[in-house]
């Protein structure tokens, strides 16, 4: 799970660039002591902007530093004021899967206000973009189980999907089976610390969207007394595997019910009038999909793609009208909208389908039997007659791949700590607002910043309340004595 961007073209172009270009760091001795000692060599990176590339070593194997390393790449972004320059903070957008170079480069004035005192550092996970990045399609084949159905109605089509999600992970295996083991959460967090030092700062200070919160919220279980100030703005802390259906709010229509109450009101919306006529329009087009994919350009858009596109859609209020147009578009006999929001989940620039599935397998030792997703799909149906199914079908994912021992997940909370920020949009279609309460009740002393609102993530999304206490806390160190709540419509508080 990750904050959206739109700049899909300049991540290609960036992305095309930087095949050229990367430099790495020469380690004649790889103790752990060596590895902390590291210095980044710098150099400016491909672009019109003032970022800075490097690369550090991290060991493959935390629990064996000597043996083979891997490198971590990184781009900077140096403070705008040197002369009032805080220290770095390290910033991760969510994932797993996402190239934080990428997105750095991308959207350099997404943290313009923290720059100013900051430096801005982002890096590739390990299995990620120019770390270590892991291919598991060379020929750069399609994924398997596009073309299939992922919600599966008959004992031959549970029998496909579970051949190709087995398939997919086998190949992922022969490609990068020493890999794959430790493309974990835990860590990743262990190369944040590793990160830390070789910026030379005694603590870390640290930005995370959605899985990177999940991800700041490990570190900070792992070195508890290393956290100087830190922000999780939707942290997720599913480990994989897929949702759990006992968990209502994960299991919901109602992302899809607050953008058609939106819809209905204004002139040319394809849902109608009434929200209930619309979200059934909706629901029957899912369920004709389902017996009679739409043919896209040689592909197919299946009830389990229209769904993932609703989704992609359903992220950010500003893609609400792209989302009203593919409906339209969609309803009309024309696929291809929803087929292409739903490919910039699988497949795109920036973002690794393989990683993400390789990472949140290795973070779960949870393998539901295909039998009971079967089950569990029934009632999330019920549930969630759009989306049910194809949430409940998504716990496949892991089916075939190797368990990972002793990876750990927001278990054990740390007991003390310097306060943490957590941030949560009460609306938030990807990450629930009871799942960021869940994260903010392991964070003693830690204050929840509630966006009354629509949509993933809340800083930088145009709501000067979150704004103004994100920064504050950052630039200034300023605790609120209280939970902040803010509204979406205005710049106070409510």
């Amino acid at each position: 799970m990750f904050r959206r961007f739109s700049g899909l073209a300049l991540l290609a172009a960036i992305g095309a660039v930087l095949v050229y270009w990367w430099g790495g760091t020469v380690l004649t001795t790889q103790t752990d002591e060596a590895l902390r000692a590291q210095r980044p060599v710098r150099e400016r990176c491909p672009g019109d902007h003032d970022a800075e590339c490097a690369a550090i070593k991290v060991p493959l194997d935390h629990a064996a530093p000597e043996d083979r390393p891997i490198e971590l790449a990184l781009a900077r972004l140096p403070a705008r004021h040197p002369d009032q320059r805080i220290g770095s903070l390290v910033v991760n957008y969510g994932g797993p899967g996402v190239s934080g170079i990428d997105s750095l480069l991308a959207d350099p004035e997404l943290f313009i206000a923290l720059r100013a005192r900051y430096d801005i550092v982002a890096f590739d996970p390990r299995g990620v973009g120019k770390s270590s990045p892991l291919n598991c399609r060379p020929g750069g084949e399609p994924l398997p189980y596009l073309a299939i159905d992922q919600t599966p109605d008959t004992a031959r089509e549970l029998e496909i999907l579970v051949k190709a999600s087995d398939d997919y992970a086998a190949a992922c295996k022969r490609q990068a089976g020493w890999l794959l083991p430790h493309l974990t959460t835990d860590a990743t967090a262990r190369d944040l610390d590793i990160l830390r030092s070789a910026l030379e700062e005694p603590e870390l200070t640290f930005f995370g969207y959605s899985y990177g919160g999940g991800l700041g919220a490990a570190y900070a279980k792992l070195h508890p007394g290393k956290v100087r100030r830190m922000v999780l703005d939707a942290p997720s802390a599913d480990p994989g595997g897929g949702p759990l259906i006992e968990h209502p709010a994960i299991v919901s229509d109602e992302p899809i019910r607050v953008f058609a109450a939106d819809c209905v009101k204004r002139r040319g919306c394809p849902l109608g009038r009434k929200v209930r006529t619309g979200l059934t329009k909706i629901q029957t087009f899912v369920e004709r999909l389902d017996r009679r994919p739409l043919p896209v350009s040689g592909h197919k858009l299946t009830d389990a793609l229209a769904v993932e596109g609703l989704n992609e859609l359903l992220r950010t209020t500003d893609d609400w009208p792209r989302l009203r147009r593919a409906l339209a578009a969609a309803f009309e006999g024309d696929g291809r909208p929803l087929y292409d929001a739903a490919m910039d989940f699988q497949e795109s620039q920036g973002f690794s389908r393989d990683a993400f599935t390789a990472i949140s397998c290795a973070d779960t030792s949870t393998r539901p039997r295909p039998g009971f997703i079967e089950e569990q799909a029934k009632i999330a149906r019920e549930r969630a007659p759009i989306s049910g199914a194809w949430s409940a079908w998504s716990a496949l994912m892991c089916q075939g791949w190797d368990t990972v021992k002793g990876t750990a997940w927001l278990t054990d909370p740390p007991r003390q700590l310097s306060p943490i920020m957590v941030v949560g949009t009460d609306g938030d279609p990807v990450v629930p607002y009871e799942v960021v309460k869940e994260v903010r009740s392991t964070l003693s002393g830690s204050v929840l910043v509630t966006l009354h609102g629509d949509g993933h993530t809340a800083y930088r999304t145009g709501v000067l309340c979150v704004n103004e206490a994100v920064e504050a806390y950052l630039l200034d160190g300023e605790v609120p004595t209280a939970d902040v709540k803010c509204r979406a419509a205005g710049t106070g508080k409510r």
